[in-house]
């Protein structure tokens, strides 16, 4: 009896062990992908950005942000679309409110809440009326208090 409790606990401890791993591989994976994606932008600013990940037929693709400082709000025009709204990404996660004119991306969080430090999708835009390419333009990143952060512009990238 004594021999099947201990039995029993040692494969809990293993199976919780193999979990642990398994998450630790996955994050790895993660930021493995994450740290690739970073290489990519090219830029020494408080906030990096990169448009990337359209879909044609969709009509999206995704901002993408690298950011070295906490970030409070920002805003943005997008010109060569009308955006209809974006989605999801760091902006859903971190509870911030989002509101657009047919060219403009305004987001902050009514609770004071910052984006921490590090990276991912900022949000996803969905849009129509393409031109050639997007160009994300008039950016503004602020921080702490209001701190204007320094920003790269990102390329543009084509639509069609």
């Amino acid at each position: 009896m004594r021999l099947s409790i201990i039995f029993i606990l040692i494969m809990i401890l293993a199976c919780q062990g193999q979990k642990q791993n398994s998450a630790k591989v996955k994050t790895a994976l993660q930021d493995t992908e994450e740290i690739a994606i970073a290489d990519t932008i090219d830029c020494n600013a408080e906030v990096c950005l990169q448009l990337r990940n359209h879909d044609t037929s969709g009509k999206t693709f995704e901002i993408y942000m690298i950011n070295s400082v906490p970030v409070a709000g920002f805003q943005c025009d997008l010109s060569g679309i009308e955006i209809i709204d974006s989605n999801g990404g760091l902006l859903k996660e971190n509870g911030y409110q989002t509101s657009n004119s047919a060219f403009r991306l305004l987001s902050f969080s009514m609770q004071a809440k910052l984006i921490p430090i590090g990276m991912g999708v900022l949000t996803e835009i969905n849009y129509s009326n393409p031109s050639d390419e997007v160009c994300m333009t008039e950016i503004i990143f602020a921080g702490i208090g209001g701190a204007k952060l320094s920003t790269n512009a990102p390329e543009c990238m084509k639509l069609n």
